[in-house]
């Protein structure tokens, strides 16, 4: 009778421990699910992607030159804006200006872009220099081709200043070009800058210069710093804009290799991409002192091969960028991470 009694005692204790284990635990977390947004037939190549005030988008540029809206309701991705004066739709659209850049020339092509407050939508044009869209779209006007004397070589990089209206953006190289990029890597380019561009003054500042691909910039949300992602030596460079070390530098991250777009969260932090192929694609969450809060493998549509440029989060949604993707990947997490 006494075993009898004990062996119900356990059950029940076992019983007891299972419940506090169902209800008391973190369920799994849910695999993400991911999608694509199909870009209009024959291009590819959404380098950046940005969201006006409304929330509206993605607005990405792709390799004809265009930036294009996305639109829920159906119709895809539509015409929004474009950079290039000459450019003309019958000859332009389709056309890879990518690897081109005799067709960068005539037909844009847009790289990091990101709207003001007034819903201007500000454009780094690989082969032209800054530009910027009215919030209605069409023609973008151009505003910076050159910096201390010498011309923008390889716009790429951009993100605004929420408080203030500047404009960050990166010249990746003065040697090279985006469709030789391969030839900037192989040398050990040192010849990027990143640069400020003031919408009242429209003045021009060089805030550092021999950086190594300097192929993303993102300020912080108290604009006391921008970090820049130098995508050539794998560093993560933190520059100072205020305090008593503005108008200093200091090597935040390195060994961060294939390090490419980065872009603020809505918490504050930086999510940045890492292009590993063929090994791995990864986006990195990092705070301000470089200390890494995440690091997750994308996988889904990219697992062929493809190319990744940028991360961005909004809520349970990621959206990323790619250089010869012919889609948006959107990743939904619908569990706990």
């Amino acid at each position: 009778m006494a075993v009898i009694v004990s062996g119900l005692k356990a059950a029940t204790m076992m019983i007891g421990i299972a419940a506090f284990l169902l209800f008391a635990l973190p369920p799994a977390t849910a695999e993400p699910t991911y999608m694509a947004l199909r870009l209009p037939q024959g291009t590819n190549g959404p380098a950046s992607l940005a969201f006006d005030r409304d929330g509206a988008g993605p607005y990405t540029g792709i390799s004809d030159g265009r930036i294009v809206k996305y639109d829920p309701a159906g119709r895809g991705f539509t015409d929004f804006a474009f950079t290039a004066a000459t450019r003309n739709k019958t000859f332009c659209d389709g056309k890879n200006a990518t690897v081109d850049a005799n067709v960068g020339r005539v037909c844009g092509r847009p790289l990091g872009i990101g709207f003001n407050a007034t819903q201007h939508l500000y454009i780094c044009d690989a082969y032209s220099g800054l530009y910027a869209a009215p919030p209605r779209g069409g023609q973008a006007t151009r505003l910076v081709s050159s910096a201390e004397g010498a011309p923008i070589g390889f716009c790429d990089g951009l993100d605004v200043d929420p408080n203030n209206g500047f404009v960050y953006f990166t010249d990746f190289s003065r040697n090279y070009q985006l469709s030789n990029i391969n030839q900037s890597i192989t040398s050990k380019d040192r010849t990027g800058r990143l640069l400020r561009f003031d919408p009242r003054t429209n003045q021009v500042t060089v805030l550092a210069s021999r950086l190594s691909g300097p192929a993303g910039v993102a300020v912080a949300n108290d604009s006391s710093y921008v970090l820049v992602t130098e995508l050539i030596s794998s560093t993560v460079t933190k520059c100072y804009l205020t305090g008593p070390k503005a108008n200093t530098t200091q090597t935040l991250l390195s060994g961060v290799r294939g390090a490419n777009n980065i872009k603020r969260s809505e918490q504050g932090d930086f999510t940045l991409t890492q292009d590993l192929r063929p090994v791995d694609l990864r986006a990195l969450r990092i705070n301000g002192d470089g200390a890494v809060l995440k690091n997750v493998s994308i996988g889904g549509p990219y697992a062929g091969g493809r190319s990744i440029s940028e991360a961005q989060q909004r809520g349970s949604t990621t959206y990323i960028g790619s250089l010869d993707a012919e889609f948006v990947g959107v990743i939904v997490q619908s569990g706990r991470s």
